[in-house]
This record gives structure tokens, C-alpha cells and sequence, in this order.
């Protein structure tokens, strides 16, 4: 760390095809630590070639790691699933092309722990049988999203915006644990437990069938 009043810049990623990122700032004294962005990348994907799809996430974040001076990367491990196979490959490879990125530019990156960081964020690593009923499939991510809310009174807009059209999407939940795993490699790497998210809210907006968009 910069000896003169520089903060530390760490970038969290949570590698797939739509990457979530989170920006955190920590003080020079490390008693301070600040989510100040977040989003989602778009890993360009119409190439056959996977490889391609690798160079265009490294550009992506290139350009984040120079504009903000990143000193440090923290992305989540990959946990290989017979039900989802077909996605493994891939990830796997955005993953090394991340660790490739890192030490390229000469910077340290931590692998976190899928079962560790949730246990950390919400006290379990799987939803429970209540939290599977009243949310389905959307459990996972919402178990991470309620506890943030509970625990850290962390809340998340609505929506997102698309990188094509700046138009309001569906909200991309990878932002929500890209959060949670910042404010676990915070408290358990940095030793930090009292991390604050300062990105401004938006207002939430309801969105129609037919394009149309209203703010409330």
C-alpha cells in the first residue's frame, strides 16, 4: 500500500458471462472500508471461439484496474455441478483469464470460497426449506440479497441498465454477491467487519410489457 494518503483499491469479481464487479476502497490505516461501485460486464460471446470471449472480459477490466488504480483482485472460486456442465468450461477459462490479467499487471488475487463467504454474509450456505418456498428457484441469490438488508442495511435498486441501450433491465442479482463476497474478503482478508456501500441508490422503476418505462 501508497505510504502517502492513497486508498487501496480492491476489484471483486464474480466471473461468468454477465461478470459482476464491486469497487471497495480501503483507508491507508485499513479501519475503513468503502464498496463505492458496482455493475455488471458483458462478456462479448458471439465469437465460436471461447478464447475470444476471454480477450473481451481482460479488455473489459483492463480499463476498469487503469482508471481506478486497482491494487488487489478477489473473485469467487467456481463450484462444478452435474447440473449445470455445460457452463463449466467456460468458466473456468474467464477465471484463468482473469488470474492471467492480474499477474500480467503485477497485482495479487484472491480465489474466494463459495460455502465460506456465504456462511459469512447470511449464516448458511443454502437456503432454508421456508426461503425455498416462498422465493423458488430465485432463492440463492435472495437468501445473500435479505441478508445484506438485515445484517448491513445494504439495498439494491430494482433494476439495472443495459450496456446496449441504457435502458432499465432486469436487475442482474450478480451484483448481489459481488457485494456480499466484498464485504467478506474485507472482514476475513483485511480484517475490516464494518464495511459501508456507498453507490446512490437510483429510483426503482416499474417496467411494462410494452417498453415502457415509469420511475416511482
Amino acid at each position: 500500500m501508497a505510504a502517502d494518503d492513497t486508498p487501496y483499491i480492491i476489484l471483486v469479481l464474480d466471473p461468468a458471462n454477465s461478470t459482476g464487479y464491486a469497487l471497495v476502497s480501503v483507508s491507508t490505516n485499513r479501519m475503513i472500508a468503502n464498496i463505492y461501485e458496482y455493475g455488471f460486464l458483458e462478456v462479448d460471446t458471439t465469437s465460436d471461439f471461447s478464447g475470444d470471449w476471454c480477450l473481451d472480459l481482460q479488455r473489459q477490466l483492463r480499463k476498469i484496474i487503469r482508471d481506478h488504480m486497482v491494487e488487489h483482485i478477489a473473485m469467487e472460486d467456481f463450484f462444478f455441478s452435474k447440473r449445470f456442465a455445460n457452463g463449466s468450461k467456460v468458466n473456468v477459462e474467464l477465471r484463468t483469464a482473469i488470474a492471467m490479467l492480474a499477474r500480467e499487471l503485477r497485482l495479487k488475487y484472491t480465489i474466494l470460497s463459495i460455502t465460506e463467504w456465504k456462511k459469512y454474509i447470511a449464516g448458511r450456505s443454502t437456503p432454508t426449506k421456508e426461503q425455498k418456498k416462498q422465493w423458488g428457484i430465485k432463492s440463492k441469490k435472495l437468501m445473500i440479497q435479505q441478508a445484506l438488508w438485515e445484517r448491513k442495511k445494504i439495498r439494491f435498486p430494482n433494476h439495472s441498465l443495459s450496456k446496449k441501450t441504457g435502458k432499465p433491465i432486469a436487475f442482474r442479482m450478480d451484483i448481489v454477491d459481488v457485494v456480499a463476497q466484498s464485504i467478506y474478503f474485507c472482514g476475513i482478508y483485511l480484517h475490516i467487519p464494518d464495511v459501508i456501500c456507498d453507490v446512490e441508490i437510483p429510483k426503482d422503476v416499474v417496467m411494462r410489457n410494452n417498453g415502457k418505462v415509469f420511475a416511482y
